[in-house]
């Protein structure tokens, strides 16, 4: 049986870190995509509100309805570039999540390694122990032979 790691509970910390970043960066991930869904919405309905304008200039024309789908478009335009601030801003947010996470990994992908290494070292001087403990019962068994032989 191998010895254990010495920096398991470290190694442990490490992979546990690693999980609650994936798992914040998906949230991340799912928020933003929400927000594009508001986006599409959002400019969906004003190209609804243009096209109404629009209709609305043809034929008798009412004043008051032109003033209110002009004040609709213009909220709703407004509204569409706070939602485009908000895209940059999770998208900010979305890539330093991901840089944190990649960084994160490497770091447990090293104690890993270390780890991995590590038990190479102990089975390669498992293996010369044993070699070595089968030399001396060969050279002991040698020995006997030679002296019941004499």
């Amino acid at each position: 049986m191998s010895p254990k790691f010495s920096l398991q509970n470290v190694l442990d910390l490490r992979h546990g870190k690693v999980e609650l970043l994936e798992i914040e960066l998906g949230k991340l991930l799912s928020n933003h995509q929400q927000t594009q869904a508001l986006l599409a919405s959002l400019q969906g309905h004003q190209a609804n509100l243009l096209d109404q304008l629009s209709a609305a200039l043809s034929g008798e024309i009412d004043l008051v309805k032109m003033s209110l789908l002009r004040l609709n478009v213009l909220q709703v335009g407004k509204h569409i570039d706070m939602v485009l601030l908000e895209l940059k801003k999770q998208t900010r947010e979305i890539e330093a999540k991901r840089a944190e996470t990649v960084k994160a990994k490497q770091a447990e992908e090293t104690l890993e390694t270390l780890k991995r290494n590590r038990h190479e070292i102990y089975l390669a001087e498992q293996l010369q122990i044993e070699a070595q403990t089968l030399d001396d019962i060969y050279i002991a068994r040698a020995f006997r032979n030679q002296q019941q032989g004499a």
